[in-house]
């Protein structure tokens, strides 16, 4: 992003009022519509495209904004937090990614007022695309900086009804312990709940969190596995043998000893089970 887009973004901010939110956020949008957009953004379906109302505009460019928008808005965080709402809620991937990159500091500055909020617009996800944005920009900061105060209040977040509350959750926990390993235990044991979730926007989190895992303590993640080995549920094991056959490959042979649990749920497993548990266990062999 050239500098001087980001001298337009800092004037667009230095104006800003809460009165004229929706001022701010057009005069950001046509920043961010200058960039060239990507072709296309695959990794989200189309369908999610279509209600994020995608345009393409880079990540980089997105996050650009997003810093210098909350350089301004941790000094005055509630005065920005309706602007961060209505770039959520009406200005589509762009917005939601320009809103949870501006949210990161707004967080540290207020985490109290920031929390509850980041929950409320985790619960208007989309696509993992923007709630994983949300997670690891706007709620991780903080619970990676102060663990031990913020950590444990993402309990509830792991059982809310809603699985894009649920993923966010299970995101940031995931990925506590590979900077703090010490963790990892504990976070695992926070991610169970979530195991046997039927939807798979949250298995995949949670098979996400124990690769994430293996980074800080494989110790601590070959005993999760094993105390779960007994578990005949399907969706329970599917996460087990994701885990396992997406694993970093540097770190398979310190799961070695865990064929065998894989070997048995091959032994009971329904049809639909086999192929993931089959996968497991190649990756385990190699």
């Amino acid at each position: 992003m050239s500098p001087e887009l980001i001298e337009e973004v800092r004037g667009v901010i230095a104006a800003y009022t809460p009165n004229e939110c929706a001022q701010t956020a057009s005069e950001l949008q046509s920043i961010w519509l200058k960039a060239k957009p990507l072709e296309s953004t695959p990794l989200i379906k189309r369908e999610a495209r279509e209600k994020l109302k995608a345009i393409g505009t880079p990540v980089p460019v997105l996050k650009t904004i997003g810093k210098e928008v909350g350089k301004a808005a941790r000094k005055r965080v509630d005065n920005f937090l309706p602007l961060m709402r209505l770039l959520w809620d009406e200005y589509g991937r762009e917005g939601r990614i320009v809103a949870a990159t501006a949210l990161h500091p707004m967080e540290l500055a207020e985490p109290e007022m920031v929390i509850p909020f980041v929950r409320e617009l985790a619960r208007t996800s989309i696509s993992w695309e923007d709630c994983d944005q949300l997670a690891m920009e706007a709620l991780e900061p903080i619970v990676r900086k102060k663990p031990e105060k913020y950590l444990a209040a993402l309990e509830s977040w792991v059982r809310d009804e809603n699985k894009w509350v649920q993923r966010a959750a299970v995101t940031v926990i995931g990925r506590l312990p590979m900077k703090r390993g010490e963790y990892t235990a504990r976070c695992l044991e926070m991610i169970a709940p979530a195991l046997g979730d039927p939807d798979r926007d949250v298995r995949r989190a949670v098979s996400f969190a124990i690769r994430m895992g293996a980074r800080g303590d494989p110790a601590a993640v070959r005993t999760f596995i094993k105390k779960h080995s007994g578990s005949a549920d399907p969706s329970v094991i599917w996460v087990m043998c994701d885990a396992m056959r997406s694993m970093t490959k540097k770190f398979l042979p310190q799961f070695k000893a865990l064929l065998p649990v894989y070997e048995r749920w091959l032994e009971v497993a329904d049809a639909k089970s086999r192929r993931s548990i089959e996968g497991a266990i190649k990756a385990l062999r190699k």
